[in-house]
């Protein structure tokens, strides 16, 4: 028995037989890499360029991972018997978040990357499990059982220890899986939220793992829902670094281009290489379409509603065309809308993106860019249905989704029933789509998580629960004011951040009730000498203190949030006013301060407070 002060020790030892395997190899896959790129521009035969291909990503695969300096692996060690009753012993090192790949070690043992080979991750995830199908691509096990035709295998006993590595030493070997999941998760809510976003890239944990490895070829439509925080954003990603085809390409759609930005530097750190993903707002993507448009420079904020549907859009469409064959597209435009009732404008802004995209696609016009296998769509439920129509008509059955997103955090703009209609509008089959619930929020601590539910319950009696980790390492705050006058409320907003200041809080939101206060609130705010980031939706959020409202800051989050005004006007005693509350709540990972203005004598809290503060 290995004593286990002696484990990092023994670990640290086939890790760097790994590393100067990878040293010697390394050279080798560059060259084969390149000799076969020789041979396919001499001979320029489709196979040669695909083999060709296939070598080079080997060779960028092995790469990345001598780069590095920070993997996530595990030990298997197991008794099992094949198909014929005889009992063997494996102890494997698997690597978790790679591509299929096996390091023959110099003592004989072996490093495995799992991510291809699904039963021995689930074997990680569940070492009770009795029984694995071993279904091997691309290559055998490195010396498995000398044979490749045993696939069904009963585990007798199995034990999987996590193993961390940092700056590319071993540190610590946990005896249970999960372990270091969850301090590496602790450690990074600790430190204070950073301008981009702050995901868990390399930790996931076995629910999400099982989403990621789900290998139905079918799968064309994969809804993640679940309540803020539960990391559906870093599942969209892996799953398709993981599922989708190593030269696929595709798009990381959003909203807002303030999420746009927020999400487009953390791709690579997912899987998705800028060669295989573009991040793209709806608002960027309609202007892309129709560059000769006149847009206006600010397309910030939520895109609204179209108050048509595609039917009425085609109808309008084909009728212009019909009466006028020789106008150009923003004639066409122009005439479908006043047809229709729409008010005819100089310039387009965010209230005409979703009825352009969907023009777009009815023109047939061509997309800026590559044409993408795949689409990652988050913050789904804020996004126009007509967008949705409009992706169909696009590319048809060509491409599959996965939309992420929580029917919580709906916008004021837009009266979203469910995902069915999503599904109904990429006319998904319910055979090729998956709808999974993700429960567990590590982002949000668990009285703002807490709070938070109660507003989901409120106003759906039947919704699906959910729970902030418990092991969260900070158990989150909520406080209220009420402020008599403007002055009032601004030596408020002054000694909070102040009292966050000092306990080492700096990213900061303070959230205008519309975009009509934010000038005035700046002026304010400036007075108390706070520097501060006015985010109106066409910057990026640079950290530290920003005046912003609520649609632009979907997607992101802060230490501490501020509501200026938590009046009955700004969340109302509505679905609608429930959600945008539970929207602002979900944004902070450790303090919420909520400001009521009762500076009139209609003015009243508003009334889903009552939910959220505790007696």
């Amino acid at each position: 028995m290995e004593k286990a002060s002696n484990r990092p020790a023994i670990e640290n030892d086939i890790f760097d037989a790994w590393k100067n395997w990878a040293e010697r190899e390394l050279p080798l896959r560059r060259q084969r890499a390149d000799k076969a790129y020789q041979r396919a521009h001499q001979i320029n035969d489709e196979v040669a360029w695909q083999h060709a291909e296939i070598v080079e990503a080997g060779y960028g695969q092995l790469s990345d991972m001598v780069l590095a300096q920070d993997p996530y692996f595990s030990r298997i060690t197991a008794q099992m018997q094949d198909m014929d009753g005889e009992t063997f012993e494996v102890d494997l090192r698997v690597h978790r978040y790679h591509r299929s790949e096996v390091f023959p070690l110099d003592d004989g043992k072996e490093m495995l990357d799992i991510s291809h080979l699904a039963p021995l991750a689930d074997l990680v995830r569940n070492p009770a499990q009795q029984e694995l199908t071993l279904t091997l691509r691309d290559r055998e096990f490195y010396q498995w059982r000398q044979a490749g035709n045993a696939p069904h295998i009963r585990v007798v006993h199995c034990n999987v220890e996590d193993i961390e590595i940092e700056n590319g030493s071993v540190v610590r070997v946990a005896p249970r899986y999960g372990a270091i999941f969850e301090d590496r998760v602790r450690r990074r809510l600790e430190r204070s939220a950073e301008p981009a976003l702050d995901v868990l890239a390399d930790v996931l944990d076995r629910e999400q793992n099982a989403v990621i490895n789900d290998r139905n070829p079918q799968l064309r439509l994969l809804i993640l829902d679940g309540p803020a925080g539960t990391g559906k954003t870093v599942v969209a990603a892996h799953r398709i670094a993981v599922a989708a085809g190593a030269q696929s390409t595709g798009i990381y759609l959003t909203p807002t281009n303030t999420l746009r930005d927020y999400i487009d530097p953390v791709l690579p750190r997912l899987g998705l290489e800028r060669q295989r993903a573009r991040a793209w707002s709806i608002a960027e993507w309609a202007r892309a379409v129709w560059p000769e448009f006149p847009w206006y420079e600010d397309l910030s904020g939520m895109v609204p509603d179209c108050p048509w549907d595609q039917k009425a859009w085609a109808d309008a469409l084909d009728s212009v065309r019909r009466d006028h064959p020789k106008a150009s597209w923003l004639e066409i435009y122009r005439e479908a809308g006043q047809r229709l009732g729409q008010r005819s404008r100089r310039k387009f802004g965010v209230e005409d993106v979703a009825a352009l995209l969907w023009m777009g696609s009815w023109a047939h016009r061509m997309l800026p860019g590559f044409e993408p296998q795949w689409i990652i769509i988050d913050e789904a439920q804020a996004i126009p249905l007509l967008v949705y129509h409009a992706l169909w008509r696009w590319f048809g059955a060509k491409v599959s989704y996965i939309v992420a997103g929580d029917l919580m955090q709906q916008g004021s703009q837009h009266e979203f029933d469910g995902w069915a209609h999503i599904q109904e509008a990429l006319r998904v089959s319910p055979s090729q789509m998956s709808h999974l619930w993700l429960r567990y929020s590590y982002r949000v601590p668990p009285v703002i998580h807490a709070a938070s539910e109660k507003l989901r319950s409120a106003i759906d009696p039947g919704a699906k629960t959910s729970e902030s980790v418990p092991w969260h390492p900070h158990p989150g705050k909520i406080t209220y004011t009420s402020a008599q006058s403007v002055s009032q409320m601004q030596e408020d907003v002054r000694q909070v951040i102040t009292r966050w200041r000092d306990q080492g809080i700096s990213a900061i939101a303070i959230l205008a009730p519309s975009a009509d206060f934010l000038n005035r609130w700046a002026q304010r705010l400036g007075q108390t000498g706070f520097e501060l980031q006015m985010l109106q939706g066409q910057e990026s959020y640079g950290g530290g203190l920003v005046l912003t409202t609520l649609d632009v800051v979907r997607g992101l989050e802060f230490d501490g949030v501020v509501l200026l005004d938590a009046n009955e006007t700004a969340y109302p005693g509505t679905p609608s006013g429930a959600r945008a509350l539970y929207t602002a709540l979900t944004r902070s990972k450790k303090y919420v301060h909520l400001i009521v203005l009762l500076d009139e004598a209609d003015q009243s809290p508003s009334p889903w407070l009552k939910q959220i503060i505790s007696k």
